[in-house]
């Protein structure tokens, strides 16, 4: 059995914890176990329950940036007591910690992983980053990332060209996700959503989400028509800040906070359009989510155009001038028919993203032996 420690920031609702939860839970268990390294934001993550009924071990760390003497000393003695095979981060720049201390401790396979691609930093950050990754060069075993422009991203042209990259596909269940007209439905009738236009995003609520232009748009949109409903589904750092935005903007009464959930497969049936006006991202996973339901997606064009595997995603500039666009673009809406909707799931899985068959080359990724 190959052993996996997973570092990240939370099991939480984000697309990263979805993701190896979703990868976990299709592998043998007898050939591959994961333990996770995760740090205090919340109390209780969504997928902790979950994963510890599969037998994973969760050990929840101070933030390095708020203690990183103790941070550190915790993360030695897990991989220094844990006998690990694979030790792999998701923590973007921010793993090199990781990565040196899994070299300290003789782990075979030191995999650092790049989730996000277009970010825009500060000269400051940019330097930091640079410094960082040249620390982390030196650990490194494996390198990931999520699709072509995260590789790029972390890992340089040359090294993506030449094949050193194993992306890692932000895969989903397309059984879960695939359009259920019945659960359309109810759920609209649970909600109070019938007869609205329902717009949705699937999000942290952190400002890489660029919550108030989104709600800069989502004004301009009620001024046209009084028809709709925007849906806020997730938690995050700044969520008291964001919440007030929308207050503060009169929104409080068409916006609807839904917090973090485990049923987001079933309320995108409910929803029409999905919006993402994010400032930068990796690969999002929930854009393959939304393409597997059927549910038309407005996205940043700070977004890689690498996901759009089907018509559904559409991509605009997120200048300030391009509310009214934006705006335009969502009131102008003509809804996919029923039947239309339910045949989406199969070019997801023609496409390759499908969790049975990506989770099985990622069990051959670790069973794989270090180079020599």
């Amino acid at each position: 059995m190959k052993r996996v420690l997973q570092e990240l920031p939370s099991l939480d609702g984000g697309g990263i914890a979805k993701l190896l939860y979703e990868y976990y839970s299709q592998m043998e268990h007898d050939k591959i176990h994961f333990d996770f390294i995760i740090y205090s934001y919340y109390d209780e993550g969504i997928y902790e329950k979950p994963l510890r009924e599969m037998g994973c071990n969760i050990y929840k760390l101070p933030l390095y940036k708020s203690n990183p003497k103790e941070c550190t000393k915790k993360m030695e003695d897990i991989i220094g007591q844990g006998n690990y095979d694979v030790v792999h981060t998701h923590m973007g720049v921010m793993g090199y910690v990781i990565m040196r201390i899994a070299k300290k401790y003789n782990v075979p396979r030191r995999c650092m992983h790049s989730h996000i691609a277009n970010e825009v930093t500060s000269k400051k950050s940019k330097f930091a980053s640079f410094f960082r990754m040249m620390v982390a060069r030196h650990y490194v075993t494996d390198k990931l990332a999520c699709g072509q422009d995260a590789a790029i991203d972390m890992w340089g042209k040359t090294a993506n060209e030449n094949n050193e990259v194993f992306i890692m596909k932000n895969a989903v269940d397309t059984n879960l996700f695939k359009f259920n007209e019945e659960k359309r439905n109810q759920l609209r009738k649970t909600l109070a959503l019938e007869d609205k236009l329902v717009l949705v995003i699937v999000g942290r609520l952190s400002s890489q989400k660029n919550y108030p232009f989104l709600f800069r748009t989502y004004k301009k949109v009620i001024e046209k028509r009084n028809d709709t409903v925007l849906l806020v589904i997730g938690r995050g750092m700044e969520e008291d800040s964001i919440k007030n935005l929308a207050k503060n903007m009169g929104l409080e009464n068409s916006v609807r906070f839904l917090g973090v959930r485990n049923d987001v497969a079933d309320v995108l049936n409910a929803c029409d359009c999905f919006l993402l006006p994010s400032l930068y991202e990796g690969l999002p996973v929930v854009l393959i989510e939304t393409q597997t339901n059927g549910l038309k997606a407005i996205v940043s064009d700070r977004v890689t155009t690498e996901l759009a595997v089907t018509d559904l995603v559409e991509f605009l500039p997120i200048s300030e001038d391009a509310v009214e666009n934006w705006a335009d673009k969502i009131c102008s809406y003509r809804p996919l028919t029923m039947d239309m909707r339910k045949r989406y799931f199969k070019k997801i899985e023609q496409a390759g993203y499908d969790i049975i068959s990506a989770s099985k080359n990622m069990e051959d990724f670790y069973l794989k032996e270090p180079r020599s």
